[in-house]
């Protein structure tokens, strides 16, 4: 099971890569897997592409739209896409960071935090993440001094080249203490929203 290798030892995790890498699609690959094992955990989503609604409803995944909708949830599982506009990344609201991480362990919760720009991952929402979940990435990318520059620069594995890390749009680089673990993640049509978008030029 993929979310419990991820979680087997942290609370709050990030998804992060450059855009167009997959990393929505790859997050409903996981809680498809799951739900085939745990049909009772309560899931909730926050900030997922308005197309996805249905597929949603269909793996009993519940949207929220706020961080006082999360108030009361207990014993369940949190993805937050674009994390940042719940203000979690700015140090003018550190109060309410710290009160959202104490939310998540208080109450028995985990948490995965995904944005479509890497620039988001900034030394504040940096600095509670406990495990980082990498797919494609260039260093020059990253925010100078947060927490991911630093992952990804010190990552020594077969993915990295020149400056970033590659990886097929299938496939999560789980970095841990223990060992280099890749989370393969296949392909959901449905889930993804940019197959038919229009060819403009």
């Amino acid at each position: 099971m993929t979310f419990k290798e991820i979680f087997k030892d942290c609370r709050i995790a990030a998804l992060g890569g450059n855009r167009h890498t997959g990393k929505t699609n790859n997050i409903f690959f996981m809680i498809k897997e799951l739900r085939k094992e745990n049909k009772e955990l309560m899931i909730y989503a926050y900030g997922m592409p308005e197309g996805l609604t249905p597929l949603l409803i269909e793996l009993d995944v519940l949207e929220i739209s706020s961080l006082s909708q999360m108030v009361n949830k207990k014993d369940s599982l949190i993805i937050v896409e674009e994390f940042q506009k719940l203000r979690l990344n700015d140090r003018r609201y550190r109060e309410a960071l710290g009160d959202f991480v104490d939310f998540i362990y208080h109450n028995n919760n985990y948490c995965l935090l995904s944005s479509p720009s890497i620039r988001e991952f900034n030394s504040i929402i940096g600095s509670v993440i406990e495990r980082w979940l990498l797919k494609s990435i260039n260093v020059e990318d990253c925010v100078n001094g947060s927490h991911l520059k630093k992952v990804v620069e010190d990552y020594k594995g077969k993915y990295k080249s020149l400056g970033c890390i590659e990886l097929p749009l299938s496939d999560i680089l789980l970095i841990n203490n223990e060992k280099e673990v890749l989370l393969h993640c296949d392909y959901v049509p449905e889930a993804d929203t940019k197959k038919n978008l229009k060819q403009i030029f």
